[in-house]
Order: structure tokens, then C-alpha cells, then sequence
């Protein structure tokens, strides 16, 4: 392990099997955390909590026993077993009329990077400027994610001990080795960048900019620094071999960050669109403009749309369910990557629901019959028969989730005098909103019926704005003008939104 001694008394070699390496001898230190001495060897090992052994993620078999490595310390030559590794993602990486775009690295007079920095997932692509082609792109795991899932649990991290520092080199080391990794596939000096810009949350910009994140968890959740118009490699990426500007996208709050700037900047389709932009991550949020206002809001949507909180929940990694149906009675699944099941994500989630409803195995309320209510519904057997279940607590998660999403866009609509006829268009960003049934998120409530002919997948619509920047860097001043005179809505002291965020609880009743 990085920093170990090992002509220390306490010095020890464990054996580490996981699906990516094989067994391997890693060094340790006896007593020491089992998750820390896991991740400082880069060990690929999900702990969405960040450690507190909450979640329930970082399960690990030792001597045949289920454990969870942040729960455990270090013994004399222990072997262990990661069970849930988080090297396998399915990356978003398209977007909008992407495909038009592709060029080749002898089409790349004016070099330069677009940067989508999520808090799961990162994605870089090289333009050439002068054409809007793209030449090549890169994308990695979050180095940040196994000290926590989502923005509240870095910002707790990042105020401890030298949890900054930690986070902070996490995304600058991915940042540069994918960076350069992505020139050295164009053939292309990274000295001859030009600019790059980079989007993202208010959180994930503040970790690379290595901001101290405090102002940003607790009430009024006030952003204590505002963007600079650009900024020196060094100042972002920690290293001078680049001279090149970087430029960072504006966030319009604390949860409504430059991430969605960008995806308004991705999907607008002009000066008349009356449009909503939802982005149903963790934080749920939304943008709406209607010629020249912009109003935005971010609720508390929570994991399930992500597969956090769920039993047998999973992000987007091969064999995660992502599609549910119902057939004579039976539940028939589709898998990312046809591999075998071993968990659901978000979309699986919302499918499996909408099953449950049109079987009639669920109650307007949520309560699932007998036998679901005590033991769950079998949506699938992974390797070694292991069942995979969808059940009553997790109804319960994805009921708050869609609840909370729904609330916020009808109060959304009601503060800026608009109904669902008036919009063009509902844009779904994220590979929650591009992997969704618009049939399953109308039977479970997620949105209302009369939006669904009007809505359309984005995908990673922050990826796309972010190289629309690339090609006209003028749309800086559009996003920073944007930010400006957006209106923020604070759901949580709008009167109406506890009484909706109860009424959307419910599941609608089929027509």
C-alpha cells in the first residue's frame, strides 16, 4: 500500500481476489481499516457512504464469512474476496446529434478538450474547434466515488482530516492520465491544446478546484466562490506542462450546477422554446425557460433512480437489469450488456413498479400483496441462483424519489404561470432519463401523462453543451447570462410542496 513501511513490526501482506486482477498480495498494515488499505491499492470496491457502513456496499467474504470492509481491520496475512467491484460502468457518453460529428485526428487543426465531470462517471472530448468534429473520446469512474456516492457525503468527507486533499488529487490524477491518454490516441501533443472546458456540479468543480465545500451543506447552502471567467491549467488540473486557458461553465446555485448550464446550452433550440430540462440524478434537477425567463430547482430526489437505496440496486454495469416486464404472470428481464443479473438500476426499478401496478400486485398506496409485502418479488436469478428482489422497502425509495420529481415540476410550471400544452419540449438528461420507458414513468406517476409525447432522451446533455463552448466560446457569456437571471425555487418553503410531494406518493389509478 501506498505510504506502507514494511520493515514496520505491524507491517503485513494480505491476498486480494477480485474479478479485474485476480488474486494479487497487496501490502498492509495490521489494525489498519480494511476499506482504507483497499482503496489506497486501488482496489475497484464500492462504498457508496462513504465508509460509515451504511450502505451496505463494500461486502467482502473472508474465511467464508460476508463482511463489509469498512467494518473490518486489518489481520496477519488474511485473505479477502471483493464482492462488489465498480470497475465496469456503462458510461454515457452521446448525446444529442453527437453522431454527425465524428471526424479523425488529420482533421484537428485547433485542438481542444470538452469536459464532463459527473459525480459517478467523467467523459473528455477532443474537438477540433474550427469544425465542431469530434476526434476521439475518453472516460473514466469517478476516482472519487468510493468515498462516497453522492455530494452530500464528499462535502462531509471533504471537511475531514485531509478528506480535501484526497478528493481533490482523486479527480486531478484521473483527469490528467485520461488527458493525456486521449491525445496520445489522436497522435496529438497535449501542449497543443488550445483551451479545454469543464462542466459539472457546483460540488464536483469545487473538489477540482480544490475549494473547501462546507458553505455548500449546510443552510443556505450558498456557494462561497463564483466562477472566474477562465483559469490556468495549474490552477485546475494541478500541473504546469500546459499553458493552455480552461474554462469553467457557471452553476446557476449550490444543486443547480454548471452541469445543467450546460444541458440547457445542449438542448435550447432557440430564443421562442418554451421548455423543461430534468435531470433525475440524486439531486433532481430542473431547468425551465420560456422565451428569455429561466426558472430552476433541485429536489431531493435521492439514489433510487441511480439503483441507490435498493436492495439489490446497481449502477450501470453489465448484467444490471435495466428493463422489466411482465409476461403471463412471469417477470422477463433485459440486462445491460446481456450479461447475467446481478442487481437492478434505475430504469429496472421503475420497470419492475410499473409490473407490479399493472398486475395489480401493488396498491395505489405502495403496499404490495402477500406474499411480495414480506419477502419481495423475484424479478430475476443471477450466477448461483441468487435471487434478485425488487421489494416493499424499495417501493417505499422509489415512491419518495418520484414523488419528490414530480412535485418539483409541477411547482416548476405553477411559479412561472405555465401548463404541460404550453411546453415544446421535456428534455430527460442522464442515462437514467436516456435508459427510462416513458410508459413506466407515466404508470408509476413519474410524469404526467400529456408529457410524454413531448418528451425527449438527451443523454449526457452536460457533455454536449460543454463542446457546444468548445466550438463558440460566446456561448460563456450566454451561460453566464443565463445563471444571472435564472430563478431559483426553493421547494422546501414553497406552501404547496408537501401537499404534493404526499399526493404523488400514491400511484395513479389505471384508466
Amino acid at each position: 500500500m501506498n505510504g506502507v513501511d514494511l520493515v514496520r513490526d505491524d507491517a503485513t501482506i494480505i491476498k486480494v481476489l477480485t474479478a479485474r486482477d485476480g488474486e494479487r498480495d497487496i501490502d498492509a498494515v495490521i489494525g489498519a481499516n480494511l476499506l482504507d488499505t483497499l482503496r489506497g491499492n486501488d482496489i475497484p470496491i464500492a462504498a457508496n457512504c462513504g465508509g460509515r457502513g451504511t450502505c451496505g456496499k463494500c461486502g467482502v467474504v473472508i474465511e467464508g464469512v460476508n463482511k463489509l470492509a469498512c467494518q473490518v481491520d486489518v489481520a496477519q496475512g488474511m485473505r479477502v474476496e471483493v464482492v462488489n467491484e465498480e470497475n465496469s460502468f456503462v458510461i454515457i457518453t452521446d448525446y444529442t446529434d453527437e453522431a454527425e460529428k465524428m471526424g479523425s485526428s488529420g482533421d484537428c487543426k485547433r485542438p481542444c478538450v470538452a469536459i464532463d465531470i459527473g459525480t459517478t462517471t467523467v467523459v473528455l472530448q477532443l474537438i477540433d474547434a474550427d469544425s465542431g468534429k469530434i476526434v476521439r473520446t475518453r472516460s473514466f469512474l469517478n476516482g472519487q466515488r468510493p468515498y462516497g456516492e453522492d455530494v452530500v457525503t464528499r462535502i462531509q468527507y471533504s471537511g475531514e482530516g485531509d478528506g480535501l486533499e484526497v478528493l481533490n488529487h482523486a479527480i486531478r490524477s484521473g483527469l490528467n492520465g485520461a488527458l493525456s491518454a486521449l491525445c496520445a490516441d489522436a497522435g496529438i501533443d497535449r501542449a497543443r491544446l488550445e483551451y479545454i472546458c469543464v462542466a459539472g456540479n457546483t460540488t464536483m468543480i469545487y473538489l477540482l478546484l480544490g475549494y473547501q465545500c462546507q458553505s455548500l451543506g449546510v443552510y443556505p447552502f450558498t456557494p462561497q466562490f463564483d466562477v472566474k471567467e477562465k483559469y490556468t491549467f495549474k490552477e485546475t488540473f494541478g500541473s504546469d506542462d500546459i499553458t493552455c486557458p480552461v474554462y469553467i461553465i457557471p452553476w446557476a446555485s449550490t444543486y443547480v450546477g454548471g452541469d445543467i448550464t450546460a444541458g440547457y446550452l445542449a438542448c435550447c433550440a432557440g430564443p421562442d422554446e418554451i421548455a423543461l430540462l430534468v435531470d433525475m440524478g440524486t439531486n433532481g434537477e430542473m431547468m425551465l425557460w420560456a422565451k428569455g425567463k429561466v426558472w430552476c430547482c433541485s429536489t431531493a430526489a435521492g439514489p433510487a433512480f441511480e439503483g441507490g437505496g435498493i436492495e439489490f440496486g446497481t449502477g450501470s454495469i453489465p448484467g444490471a437489469i435495466s428493463k422489466v416486464d411482465l409476461v403471463d404472470g412471469k417477470f422477463e428481464c433485459e440486462t445491460i450488456g446481456g450479461a447475467s443479473p446481478v442487481g437492478i438500476c434505475g430504469s429496472g426499478v421503475l420497470d419492475a413498479a410499473a409490473c407490479l401496478l399493472h398486475g395489480e400486485f401493488v396498491d395505489a398506496s405502495g403496499r404490495m400483496d402477500d406474499p411480495y409485502f414480506d419477502d419481495g418479488a423475484v424479478i430475476a436469478e443471477g450466477a448461483n441462483n441468487k435471487k434478485i428482489l425488487f421489494t416493499q422497502k424499495d417501493m417505499r425509495e422509489l415512491q419518495l424519489a418520484k414523488s419528490a420529481v414530480r412535485a418539483g415540476v409541477e411547482i416548476m410550471l405553477s411559479v412561472a404561470d405555465l401548463t404541460i400544452a404550453q411546453l415544446d419540449a421535456v428534455y430527460l438528461a442522464g442515462g437514467f432519463g436516456q435508459k427510462l420507458r416513458l410508459e413506466s414513468a407515466v404508470t408509476v406517476g413519474l410524469l404526467p401523462g400529456e408529457m410524454s409525447e413531448k418528451t425527449k432522451t438527451s443523454g449526457n446533455s452536460s457533455l454536449g453543451g460543454c463542446v457546444k463552448v468548445c466550438c463558440n466560446l460566446d456561448l460563456l457569456r450566454e451561460a453566464e447570462s443565463l445563471t444571472k437571471k435564472a430563478n431559483e425555487i426553493h421547494l422546501n418553503e414553497h406552501p404547496d410542496f408537501q401537499n404534493l410531494f404526499m399526493e404523488h406518493m400514491m400511484f395513479p389509478e389505471e384508466e
